[in-house]
């Protein structure tokens, strides 16, 4: 049986791979023709920068020339009425030069450069997709796209992406639940009214091969078009048998765009077919030790029985009307639906090894847990910023509606009969004819949100502003385990209050002070039990004093913060009762600093540094026979620091370089598991030929070091091996 399935699932992979190879040939194909179309019929074309609000020109022969910013001065959600530099909040863009010049396609590889974000790997029967940490706290669920929640557990892709936004600390006035650390944001690519196309391929060693195509048209008047297209396929490189391959449309239309009243429709789609990767085990208290004499090429996994399948639908409906310059309004609806698959092999050190047993005789346990879920979502969100004055006092006031329901369906099996692998050189085809599957979950869940939320920023002078805010959420989930035959249900209720004090003596220097909240609902990841379901919402309250500085006539941004989180109510289990209790607290303390822009024209510069004193200060739990309080909080680095720059040697020449630093963590809250410190360097050469043509080498960790990317309690998954990658991009 288990051979039969091996051998349709082989059969449905090579029909995807060949359908995806003739989707990617022909929808390229359409747009160069559509391109080329736009491109004979605009004989004066203008430059349009394409991530920001103005018009830039372009230097006749010029690396600079795609955007050259990585200082963006405005934020893109329209809840942040205010510049970057004059918001009273930690803010981090990473904008889509840095992604180019990187060579970033995914996000989590997006937000590994960001210090004080550090990766987490997914679990078979539980939470998948882009796991991550900020500041200390879980934020998996804290990643939006154009400021609606984005609720789907799957790895995303950049290709749709003009930047990436982290908004650090407490952030529930704004966005609602969750938020401890802060949220992600995604930028879509949206129409504009100045004609552009862009076609890039990638080609590296694993091998891997890449193809994104962008594709701008305006239709006449104030209505546009514009098609992002992508697909990739390759391996891992250092890993064996590791693959992925991705399929990416972002078709967007817009009218309206140069008017008071403007409407947006778009559709994202992204299928996502790979063998998963969980990496190796923990042995002794540390992952196993790769290259000497284990090989970092090994993978535990069973490639003619695993698979992750992803599909992801995301339709937006975006309206926005400018009553005057002191009265606009946005509001978007959005429909996303998701349907995920996977088997993983998730590996496990057999029995309890000392040091003293020889390798050659521990086994990894592969038995592997089977997941199908089907998610789908309905957000609507009203925004409006009214500025008015009172007296002396000029307010700007932001409010909003928010409105969801979202739905969850989940089937899980787990396997036996699976043969354990040698350490040292599992065999990964296995004689699977006495594997079975068994079902242990089958379950539906759904939750109805709505939040209201209001904030007043009041200028007292032109120095000094207060803010404040209000956020009422409701927040009512239910849940059925039909494999157990039990029904839950909750409904929460929170206010989260926000201040803020900014004094600006300069329009250079920005300094603030300022309170923010948040809260964690049990059934905040669509999941109620009966040792959760009368559990009352975590809370989180931050702290945050910063400054802010313009420097070198604005070409250069330097910002630093200091900052504690606090959270209360913390979940943990009772030893007696055995049921979740709110009677732990957690707390981070630290600071950042950020430089980014341009030191010289033609040098670019992103630095960064974080440092998180992390504690669980109150806990009743027990991992391992291990008491939790007082230790250091799981995945989180005490010291983490990214830098990358670039500089234009000529007009055509291009040179850059970077690293990023991550110092050891722990895998889970007892400290045992620990993966080491590593720093990780990165290089680029770009050079532009003729005007419409750019071409791009990066290597990505050039010293071929062997590092932990991201961790689970279980496992822990190696970092990317020494990767060369080539691209070439024709804009015109």
């Amino acid at each position: 049986m288990g051979r039969r399935r091996s051998f349709k699932r082989h059969i449905e992979r090579a029909r995807r791979r060949g359908a995806l190879t003739r989707v990617v040939s022909s929808t390229v194909g359409m747009s160069l023709a559509l391109a080329a179309s736009g491109a004979w019929a605009q004989t004066t074309p203008t430059t349009e920068q394409k991530d920001g609000k103005d018009d830039v020109s372009l230097p006749a022969v010029d690396v600079r020339g795609q955007r050259n910013q990585y200082k963006l001065e405005e934020p893109s959600l329209y809840k942040l009425p205010d510049p970057i530099k004059d918001t009273p909040q930690s803010i981090t863009v990473i904008p889509e030069q840095l992604l180019e010049e990187r060579a970033i396609f995914t996000l989590r590889d997006a937000l590994r450069t960001v210090p004080g974000i550090s990766l987490a790997a997914g679990e078979g029967g539980g939470r998948q997709g882009d796991n991550l940490t900020l500041r200390g706290f879980p934020a998996g669920n804290d990643i939006f796209i154009d400021g609606v929640r984005d609720l789907g557990q799957y790895g995303r892709d950049t290709f749709n992406l003009e930047s990436v936004e982290v908004l650090k600390g407490p952030s529930a006035v704004l966005f609602g639940r969750g938020s401890t650390g802060g949220i992600i944001n995604q930028v879509s690519k949206t129409p504009k009214l100045t004609p552009f196309y862009e076609v890039t391929g990638t080609v590296g060693n694993g091998p891997q091969g890449r193809v994104a195509v962008d594709v701008n048209q305006p239709l006449g008047g104030s209505a546009a078009l514009r098609l992002n297209l992508m697909g990739f396929k390759g391996e891992t490189v250092g890993r064996e048998y590791v693959d992925q391959q991705r399929l990416g449309a972002a078709p967007s239309f817009g009218i309206g765009l140069n008017g008071p009243t403007r409407f947006i429709a778009s559709y994202y789609y992204l299928n996502d077919d790979n063998i998963p990767d969980y990496g190796f085990p923990y042995l002794l208290g540390k992952p196993v030790p790769v290259d000497r004499p284990v090989s970092s090429r090994i993978f535990y996994g069973i490639p003619n029985r695993d698979y992750e399948h992803d599909d992801i639908h995301i339709g937006t409906l975006r309206f926005e009307h400018d009553f005057s310059e002191n009265v606009k309004l946005r509001n978007t609806l959005r429909l996303a639906m998701m349907d995920r698959g996977s088997l993983v092999s998730i590996p496990a050190i057999v029995g309890t090894p000392t040091a003293a047993t020889p390798l050659s005789q521990i086994l990894v346990s592969r038995a592997g847990t089977q997941r199908s879920q089907q998610d789908t979502s309905v957000i609507n969100t009203t925004d409006v910023v009214v500025k008015f004055n009172t007296w002396k006092f000029k307010h700007t006031l932001v409010g909003g509606v928010e409105a969801s329901r979202e739905t969850s369906d989940v089937q899980r099996y787990t396997f036996t009969g699976v043969p354990n692998a040698e350490l040292l050189n599992p065999n990964n085809f296995p004689n699977l004819s006495a594997m079975s599957r068994a079902k242990n979950f089958n379950g539906s869940s759904g939750a109805t949100a709505v939040g209201v939320y209001a904030v007043d920023e009041m200028a007292i002078t032109e120095q000094w502003r207060l803010m404040g805010g209000l956020r009422y959420d409701l927040f009512d989930a239910d849940f059925r385990n039909r494999f157990a035959a039990q029904k839950f249900s909750r409904t929460d209720e929170a206010l989260s209050p926000r201040a803020a004090l900014v004094l600006l003596p300069t329009k250079e220097q920005t300094y603030y002070f300022s309170y923010g909240t948040s809260f964690n609902p049990s059934a905040e990841a669509l999941v109620l039990a009966l040792n959760n379901a009368g559990t009352e919402p975590e809370k989180n309250e931050s702290f945050e004093l910063g400054a802010k500085f313009d420097l070198l006539n604005g070409m250069l941004g330097l910002r630093g913060a200091v900052f504690q989180i606090n959270k209360t109510n913390a979940r943990t289990t009772d030893p007696v009762l055995g049921i979740m209790v709110t009677d732990g607290s957690q707390g981070v303390r630290g600071f950042e600093i950020e430089v980014v822009g341009q030191i010289l024209r033609g040098w670019n510069v992103s630095l960064a540094y974080a440092y998180l004193d992390s504690r669980v200060t109150e806990s009743l739990d027990f991992q391992s026979g291990i008491p939790v309080e007082g230790k250091r909080i799981a995945n989180v680095p005490e010291h983490s620091a990214s830098l990358w720059t670039t500089y234009d040697i000529t007009s055509q020449w291009q040179v850059g370089g970077g690293a990023f630093f991550v110092d050891k963590r722990f895998a889970n809250n007892n400290n045992v598991n620990e993966a080491p410190s590593y720093v990780r360097g990165d290089l680029t050469a770009a050079y532009r030929p003729i005007k419409p043509l750019e071409l791009r080498f990066n290597v990505l960790n050039v010293a071929d070091t062997t590092y932990w990317d991201a961790l689970h309690p279980g496992h822990a998954i190696p970092g990317v091996r020494r990767t060369f990658l080539f691209t070439g991009t024709w804009r015109f």
